[in-house]
């Protein structure tokens, strides 16, 4: 089953590979703000990072792993949303090896266990797993010969991020071509991911960067970032979700990612960012609405607010939006810029998405797995249905297998973005 439609709503930029997908930043939006962060929740300076110095620092990390000999191997990443999580990730896998996220929530006895399935060599992590990697690189099991610290913490027998950066810049000061050498098989597993799906044993995805690009291809047809836009970055970045869309996908579209402090600070970081585009799982937005809902009712201006909608709503019948100064107020609390709202993982009452939409803020949502990198059906920026997965991507096939009497069955997937297979 296609999606029947046949027509994409913007016209995409395949990629194939993650090599591609630098070079099309560097070209287009080397200038932009990629990232945007503070050390830490006290701290007020904003560090800005650019597309170019985003890149410079993926190459130079890769050249110092490359001239460490770790081609085609395996490397683990554990930790929190951070700049250096996502130069990492994308150093390793534009120098031929293998990525493998992990779930920084997971007990230790857990981490142990997919670091020694995924046959990791090299992990970088944040400090609070310093005591577990340790232990980790005795075990007799596991192949673990080099640890990392994301922190730069000075302890035996773990190495700085910063002094492994700063050796790659060395080295192509000095002539190296290890990583300018290096050729992507767009084809071959290039990202290690562990999901418990409907099994108590977590399961290894095993992912290509061409899943991965062709899904990116395929959102880009159905939804538009705009390289002016702000995405915040606080699901875990090791779930395919937000890792696709928050990260490969902003940087795609030459947008900025800014780090969020916490869950605590959400709204906080929303308005302190000017945040117009938000990924997020529906427990966050009916938490959001909530609130809304609880401020309207404090302030006594139900029906105010019931009385403004309905004119709103008629005059977009119309084609005429005053949602924005309408609902003023209310926006201003999530910042005043956010547009739109990414989702997915879960259902969400209609309530709760026609009760943004009437406010100015447009939910979309979407379908997907981690088997397929992960999007296979969304909402698009013309097409919304309240409640609905929206409409396959152009380039996936889906069907229906063993359909009960209200149509309800097991969901089989064909197309570019279907894993390669399961450790």
């Amino acid at each position: 089953m296609k999606n029947g439609r046949k027509r994409k709503v913007y016209e995409p930029e395949k990629i194939d590979n993650y090599r591609e997908l630098l070079e099309r930043v560097e070209t287009k939006f080397g200038k932009n703000i990629a990232y945007k962060y503070k050390k830490n929740a006290k701290e007020k300076e904003v560090i800005e990072k650019t597309y170019s110095q985003y890149i410079s620092d993926v190459k130079a990390l890769g050249t110092s792993l490359l001239e460490l000999g770790y081609e085609g191997k395996k490397i683990a990443l554990i930790g929190n949303n951070s700049y250096k999580w996502c130069t990492t990730y994308m150093a390793t896998a534009t120098s031929n090896m293998v990525i493998v996220p992990i779930d920084k929530a997971l007990p230790d006895n857990e981490i142990e266990n997919l670091v020694i399935r995924s046959g990791a060599e090299v992990i970088f992590f944040d400090k609070k797993y310093n005591e577990i990697m340790l232990k980790l690189k005795k075990e007799e099991e596991a192949k673990v010969n080099t640890l990392i610290s994301m922190d730069d913490e000075k302890i035996e027998g773990i190495e700085k991020y910063s002094e492994l950066l700063k050796n790659g810049y060395t080295l192509l000061e000095n002539g190296s071509k290890k990583y300018e050498k290096i050729e992507i098989d767009n084809d071959k597993m290039s990202i290690l991911l562990f999901t418990s799906g409907t099994t108590s044993s977590p399961k290894g995805v095993m992912l290509s960067q061409k899943n991965i690009c062709s899904n990116l291809s395929d959102f880009s047809s159905w939804v538009k970032i705009y390289p002016s836009d702000t995405l915040l970055s606080f699901l875990p970045i090791h779930h395919t979700f937000e890792c696709t869309i928050t990260f490969l996908y902003g940087m795609y579209s030459g947008a900025t990612v800014a780090f969020c402090d916490g869950l605590k600070y959400i709204q906080k970081n929303m308005q302190e960012y000017k945040v117009s585009i938000l990924v997020a799982v529906p427990l966050v937005l009916e938490t959001m609405y909530k609130k809304i809902q609880k401020g309207i009712k404090e302030q006594k201006k139900e029906k105010l607010i019931n009385r403004i909608t309905k004119i709103s709503n008629g005059l977009l019948k119309i084609h005429i939006d005053l949602r924005k100064k309408f609902f003023k107020q209310i926006l201003n609390n999530f910042g005043g810029n956010l547009r739109v709202v990414l989702y997915g993982a879960a259902q969400m009452s209609k309530e709760t998405i026609i009760g943004f939409n009437n406010i100015g803020i447009e939910l979309i949502q979407g379908y997907g797995l981690t088997e397929t990198s992960p999007v296979i059906a969304a909402e698009t920026d013309k097409e919304k249905r309240p409640g609905s997965v929206g409409l396959v991507f152009d380039d996936l096939e889906v069907k229906i297998e063993n359909k009960d009497e209200e149509g309800v069955g097991e969901i089989l997937v064909k197309g570019p973005s279907v894993m390669l297979r399961i450790l």
